[in-house]
């Protein structure tokens, strides 16, 4: 009940605060109707995936800023392949999870051999992967609106079960399997897993292909939403991942009290979902939904970054207040002990 209580509070209370002032400032439920409850579940797998993505690669160290230029390169080449084809929404999605796939095995051979940086090794592979993308199919990018057998990929059914599906996915890999135990290891300590006989090569590379993999998911029903994905340049696809880190963040400090960390950020992708919803029905445009977003964050990674210090403040007033009470306990004891002798020599 417990994780329970953990896993509901964020998104509930999201929901109540969007649904009152929504109802106050304009008249409307935050989920009115079906068409809302279709958009939010499209764009909570898009967030949730891309999260997941991010969440393979940033607590191990690896900060990989080429995942939006995966996500652009495993739609616009899988996706188009896949529509060629005659494939249909499925074909589409598969075909973009195995592009996406490569792309990021690709990215995990390169830091493993070159050993670069990986943020420094991301720029400039989203810089290569993003010309790739602008420059296939006549910069044209991937276009699923009105295309034949793609209507399944707005199916709320379809939606909820490939997020469940990679929900179970993702939490037997980095939680129960033994690959999970051994990414647990490189984090806790590299040198030590490394000692121990574990592969370190091996599990940054299945992370990086995951990661490439999960965007790639996040990228199609991205696009279903929109209609189309036009491709990008000049490092522009990083908007992607600096927009998921929030969620991401915020679900692996959920999920230190849930227990579950793919469960965690599931909830803070439900959460900012929601709230980017609520903020839609008040009017609020683009720009100010996203300085309240970044403000949110920042005050979050301000509270998280400081956390430690925070918890050393809290056991030292602690200490403080049991240090006067015992002084205070000691104090009435000597002036016990003192009305005891006054009492005895009168």
């Amino acid at each position: 009940m417990k994780k329970l209580f953990y896993t509901l509070v964020v998104p509930v209370s999201v929901w109540a605060i969007m649904e009152l002032l929504s109802r106050c400032f304009a008249g409307v439920s935050v989920i009115a109707n079906s068409a809302d409850m279709k958009s939010l579940f499209r764009t909570l797998t898009s967030t949730f995936c891309f999260a997941m993505a991010l969440n393979c690669n940033v607590p191990m160290g690896r900060m990989d800023l080429s995942t939006g230029a995966q996500m652009y390169l495993g739609c616009i080449l899988g996706g188009n392949i896949a529509l060629k084809l005659g494939f249909g929404g499925v074909g589409v999605l598969i075909g973009s999870i195995l592009v996406g796939c490569l792309a990021g095995f690709i990215v995990g051979v390169v830091f493993i051999n070159l050993r670069i940086l990986s943020m420094v090794l991301g720029l400039g592979m989203t810089l290569i992967y993003e010309c790739i993308s602008f420059a296939s199919y006549k910069q044209q990018g991937l276009m699923l609106f009105g295309k034949p057998g793609v209507g399944i990929l707005s199916n709320i059914w379809f939606i909820v079960s490939v997020a469940a599906m990679i929900i179970l996915f993702m939490t037997y890999m980095l939680q129960l399997s033994v690959f999970g135990y051994k990414r647990r290891a490189i984090r806790g300590n590299q040198k030590l897993a490394v000692d121990s006989g574990i592969n370190i090569y091996i599990n940054c590379l299945i992370c990086y292909a995951m990661a490439g993999a999960l965007v790639a998911v996040s990228g199609v029903f991205d696009t279903a939403f929109k209609g189309t994905l036009n491709p990008v340049l000049g490092m522009s696809s990083n908007n992607n991942t600096f927009y998921n880190m929030f969620p991401m963040r915020v679900g692996m400090f959920l999920g230190v009290f849930i227990g579950n960390p793919i469960i965690g950020i599931f909830a803070s992708s439900i959460s900012l979902n929601i709230l980017i919803l609520g903020m839609a029905k008040l009017g609020l445009d683009q720009s100010l939904q996203t300085i309240i977003i970044f403000s949110i964050f920042l005050f979050f990674m301000i509270y998280n970054m400081n956390q430690e210090k925070l918890e050393y403040n809290k056991r030292k007033r602690e200490r403080k207040k049991i240090a006067l009470q015992h002084r205070r306990e000691m104090k009435e004891m000597q002036t016990q002990v003192n009305r005891n002798h006054i009492t005895t020599g009168s």
